[in-house]
């Protein structure tokens, strides 16, 4: 009977690496739940009557029992979900959707007393952007001056304010699009409709070449630098990504924003100024991270099965 469960997309390399890592280093053996196959796999089932366990589908074609669960890896549940083909209404292909999300949440809201990494409503509140901002700015961390708003006159204002040059962003990411940070002038935002079809992250932009991605796993903290000349390192052809330590206060203040924002684990996006300062940019809480050890080889698979597994040992203690 497995322990753990990851709820994850289908083809997860994250849930594949851990799940091997579990096995060689801890025995444990995890069930991947593919949260975008629920439609078509059959497979759930709840009850509050006599009968079945609770019980949901695996990416292998069997089940988990919830009762059995004593931890869960909440790792990421929106991508854009299958749907039968023989579903063809478009209302009708939604409310598929919505139900399938809506049933494998409660499933385990109902039946799963276990630990979370991370709980699923801490996890959706700590994706806002203006959250992250106004905490990390709240617990002493620098970040960007930043105006978030689809009001015309106030975005060229504050472009002009910034030498005429801000970094745009998207409130919200969407998995599947291509929509990464750029550059806009005060003179590329002349056009009001645009600017008002919805609210935009704009921000100054922060010079240098060095980029932190700190991985915070419960109260471990490993981090690297990713030295890139692109605004956006994720778009660079070539990236060096190295190690580093970080000075302890800074440590603490991530573990601190973790804490706040009810996560027991964050990938934190930072940029260094020329002066050395780091500058909060954002934290993702289910973010990529073996794509880290690819490149500089810093074990984190083997970090993050330690972490699942003291977790499971702590919420195991506490039942």
């Amino acid at each position: 009977m497995s322990r753990v469960a990851i709820v994850t997309l289908a083809d997860d390399l994250h849930a594949y690496v851990i799940r091997r890592q579990l096995r060689e280093d801890y025995d444990l053996d995890a069930a991947i739940v593919p949260a975008d196959r629920l439609s078509g796999a059959g497979g759930l089932a709840w009850s509050n009557v006599e009968g079945p366990d609770a019980v949901l589908p695996t990416e292998e074609g069997g089940t988990v029992a919830v009762r059995g669960l004593e931890l869960v890896w909440w790792r990421r549940c929106h991508g854009r979900p299958a749907v039968p083909e023989e579903v063809i209404d478009p209302q009708m292909r939604e409310l598929v959707v919505k139900d399938c999300r809506a049933a494998l949440r409660g499933v385990l809201l109902a039946g799963f007393t276990g630990a979370w990494i991370s709980d699923p409503y801490a996890t959706e509140r700590a994706q806002n952007k203006l959250l992250q901002l106004n905490l990390a700015q709240a617990i002493g961390l620098r970040v960007p001056r930043t105006l978030v708003s689809s009001d015309p006159a106030a975005v060229r204002a504050f472009a002009q304010a910034h030498g005429g040059t801000v970094i745009a962003k998207t409130v919200t990411g969407l998995l599947g699009t291509a929509l990464q940070a750029g550059r806009v002038t005060a003179e590329g935002l002349s056009d009001d409709a645009e600017i008002m079809v919805a609210p935009t992250i704009y921000q100054e932009e922060i010079a240098g070449t060095d980029h932190l991605r700190v991985m915070v796993f419960g109260d471990r903290v490993h981090a690297a630098r990713i030295r890139s000349l692109e605004l956006d390192w994720r778009l660079a052809n070539d990236m060096a990504i190295e190690p580093v330590p970080l000075e302890q206060g800074l440590q603490d203040a991530l573990r601190v924003m973790t804490r706040r924002l009810g996560l027991r684990m964050g990938v934190f996006d930072l940029k260094v100024r020329p002066d050395g300062e780091p500058v909060f940019l954002e934290v993702n809480p289910q973010g990529q991270f073996l794509f880290v050890e690819g490149m500089s080889d810093l074990p984190l698979g083997k970090a993050f099965a330690e972490f699942v597994a003291a977790e499971l040992t702590a919420a195991t203690v506490r039942a």
